[in-house]
């Protein structure tokens, strides 16, 4: 009996490459604008949301992978790499729709929100986005390093000593570090109801 989806591999990987190429070119032109990446909400795909007055790092890198998020198997992200970071008004936010859980409540959605009230310090910080955005971005010493590889994935990096984000928000959907260090944690799980009050503790 034959294949009855009949993939051709040469179409597969010229799709991919395709795909490859568009998305390192996409990530390179948006990042070197004022914005980063595409302004938020970014429906339909998921994430939790990272924002902060400053972060600061040290051994920056950037390059382009595909993961898993809440509302897709496979999507386009960013790896970003940071052996240090210093974040400065950190708040890190997920909203969870529950409708079909607590709607008979009038709770529509739940805002889970983690704070802190000083300067988060980590090492070895690692994080798949799917957008960034910031008010202003500097960098020291930035390069951009195309790669001859069969990999469309490999083909591009971004790398810099030092970086300044001003206000940024980050579509997240991994992050782990090696240590870090949270001041004044605190966390909150808001509930939204439909007459527009909300609760939480």
């Amino acid at each position: 009996m034959g294949n009855a989806l009949r993939v051709s591999k040469k179409r597969l990987g010229i799709i991919a490459s395709a795909a490859g190429a568009g998305l390192t070119a996409l990530l390179l032109s948006l990042f070197m604008s004022g914005s980063l990446f595409a302004a938020f909400p970014l429906a339909g795909v998921g994430g939790f949301t990272i924002s902060a007055d400053t972060i600061e790092g040290e051994d920056f890198e950037l390059y382009p992978v595909i993961g898993e998020t809440a509302e897709n198997p496979v999507w386009a992200q960013a790896a970003v790499e940071l052996g240090t970071a210093a974040i400065d008004g950190l708040v890190l936010s997920k909203n969870i729709n529950t409708e079909d859980a607590l709607g008979a409540y009038g709770v529509n959605s739940v805002d889970v929100q983690v704070t802190s009230s000083g300067v988060v310090e980590g090492d070895d910080l690692s994080l798949r986005v799917s957008g960034i955005d910031s008010n202003d971005s500097q960098f020291a010493g930035l390069e951009v390093t195309e790669n001859y590889t069969d990999n469309p994935l490999n083909a591009i990096d971004l790398t810099a000593p030092e970086l300044t984000l001003d206000n940024p928000e980050l579509n997240t959907h991994f992050l782990s570090a090696q240590s870090i260090g949270i001041p004044g944690l605190k966390v909150q799980v808001i509930s939204n109801t439909d007459d527009g009050s909300i609760g939480g503790f």
